[in-house]
């Protein structure tokens, strides 16, 4: 057999396995789908969505993955979010979180956000009720600890969101 042969054969199986090869996801991918994973068997649900733009935002934000409850059963108008800043001010609700729109949750709501807002990374940079859902935007760039977090605060937005409208 001659060594072209052998060099055709090689190139041949690089040409078949190199984009298959491609195909597989890197550790970053693999650790991102773990932690969607992990958030749906918990009833968390994951997608990619745009945060509206800050009143000092020249640009469009860019899209960013957001973990979110289901929207509430019953039809509640109680839509707010509340965004991470890049500053502090005595106006903000909380350090460098400010409201987004008018709207605001109810007292508990208020006091849980505040409580949990201090454990949340820079990788947070909004929480939000409405139509959607009770949601979370955040980066992915901690692990599962910080995902737990979410998930917890997450639940206990939601119930109580929806204590106050069941008061309502």
């Amino acid at each position: 057999m001659s060594i072209w042969f052998f060099i055709i054969l090689i190139l041949a199986f690089a040409i078949v396995l190199g984009p298959i090869s491609m195909l597989r996801p890197n550790p970053a991918q693999k650790r991102k789908e773990q932690l969607r994973l992990h958030a749906s068997k918990q009833g968390v649900r994951f997608s990619i969505r745009r945060l509206p733009a800050l009143k000092t935002d020249i640009e469009q934000s860019a899209s960013t993955p957001v973990y979110y409850l289901p929207p509430p059963k019953t039809r509640d108008n109680q839509e707010w979010i509340l965004m991470r800043t890049s500053y502090v001010h005595e106006g903000n609700f909380h350090q460098e979180w400010d409201w987004q729109n008018n709207a605001r949750p109810n007292a508990a709501t208020c006091e849980l956000l505040k409580a949990y807002l201090p454990q949340l990374p820079i990788s947070v940079s909004a929480i939000s009720r409405g139509a959607l859902g009770t949601c979370v935007f955040w980066t992915e760039k901690e692990g599962m600890e910080t995902l737990d977090v979410l998930i917890d605060m997450l639940n206990k937005l939601d119930q109580a969101s929806s204590q106050s409208d069941e008061q309502a």
